[in-house]
């Protein structure tokens, strides 16, 4: 008979920053200030939605991204590519139009991601099963802290295999970061760091993996009170064991946070009797490459001669990126889904496309 689902949280720690989407236009002008100080002056934000408890019904994943907004404005994070999968800087608001549902809105905020600060999570999977690649990931991980993170933003470090551990918190310090990257094994490490106290159930303590788990909890337990670009970095062969949430739970913790989700999927195809992990346990790499299209981010498949390159394509992405907000024409807070569509205006090179979420609930306030 299974156990009963108990998932402890860890204790919040003060944060300089307040949920982007949940402001008003004059807040969001705010938080775009170089100086951290001019966030930590902004008061009043509505606390997080609360998420309802984990259903053992067989989660699905849609293809459709919805963020879940309960407020008139609605901001998007999205990159533009050209023919050749190169990122397209240098735009402006001009450059776009916005629709929903069809009718067109008007932009009233706009901005390059030089301008937004970045708060990042990196997830390192340290199962049995990344034993062969886990130095590597190490490696790129350092480096990729060092070239992307500036003053302004903030990032932390995340190591999941039969527990979920936090390995460093929040924090602007390369060295920091570093330390704590080089400081994960295979198996995981003490027990001072845990998100949640206790054993998870699990068919294998050697073995299992919970990857829904690192995820759901760096949304809601870190990134949710975050403003700005919030994303996610996984690397993971992408199967899952034991975990008290689903796919479907750790998506819906992606988009009530407006997060993206970047995964790399990476592993020792030894372990897996020379087959590797990408067919294993329900094609785990096929669903978390559903969550992170469908939070508006990529995944890639990797070993370690070629993780490098998507490290630095997502490098490149959040180098990248604008952020728009609209408010809808259609303010009811009716709880219905509402399509969205970004567009390059008219006479903008053929061949762009844009990376972005295709929606959102249109949640009333009261809503959890």
């Amino acid at each position: 008979m299974m156990t009963a689902r108990r998932v402890s949280r860890f204790t919040m720690l003060p944060s300089s920053r307040i949920p982007f989407l949940m402001l008003p236009l004059a807040v969001i002008a705010m938080t775009l200030m170089p100086a951290r100080a001019a966030a930590q002056q902004i008061q009043g934000a509505p606390a997080p939605s609360s998420t309802p408890a984990p259903q053992n019904a067989a989660p699905t994943v849609s293809p459709i991204a919805p963020i879940v907004s309960n407020v008139d404005l609605v901001n998007f994070v999205f990159s533009v590519q050209d023919k050749r999968g190169g990122f397209v800087p240098d735009l402006k608001a001009t450059d776009f139009r916005v629709f929903e549902d069809n009718r067109p809105q008007t932009i009233r905020f706009f901005t390059a991601e030089e301008q937004v600060p970045l708060t990042l999570g990196l997830l390192l999977d340290t199962s049995p099963s990344q034993g062969r690649v886990l130095r590597e990931e190490q490696s790129l991980s350092d480096a990729f802290f060092q070239h992307v993170l500036t003053s302004k933003d903030l990032a932390f470090v995340l190591g999941f295999d039969v527990d979920t551990r936090i390995l460093q918190d929040l924090t602007a310090s390369k060295s920091l970061l570093r330390a704590a990257v080089d400081s994960a094994h295979i198996g995981g490490g003490g027990v001072s760091g845990l998100i949640n106290p206790g054993p998870f159930p699990s068919q294998s303590s050697s073995g299992a993996t919970h990857l829904w788990d690192a995820i759901y909890l760096a949304c809601h337990e870190r990134l949710a009170q975050q403003v700005g670009r919030k994303a996610i970095i996984v690397i993971t062969d992408g199967v899952d064991e034991g975990s008290h949430y689903t796919d479907a739970d750790a998506l819906r913790a992606l988009l009530e946070t407006n997060v993206i989700l970047y995964v790399i999927v990476a592993s020792d195809a030894s372990f897996y009797g020379g087959y590797g992990g990408f067919s294993m346990v329900g094609g785990g790499a096929a669903r978390i490459s559903k969550l992170a299209d469908s939070s508006g981010g990529h995944s890639f498949r990797a070993d370690e001669r070629n993780m490098s390159r998507a490290f630095d394509q997502i490098a490149s992405e959040l180098r990248s990126q604008y952020t728009m907000a609209y408010r809808s024409d259609r303010p009811q807070r009716d709880g219905t889904f509402r399509k969205v569509r970004i567009e390059l205006a008219a006479g903008e090179q053929a061949g762009h496309k844009i990376r972005a979420r295709r929606g959102y609930y249109a949640l009333p306030a009261s809503t959890p």
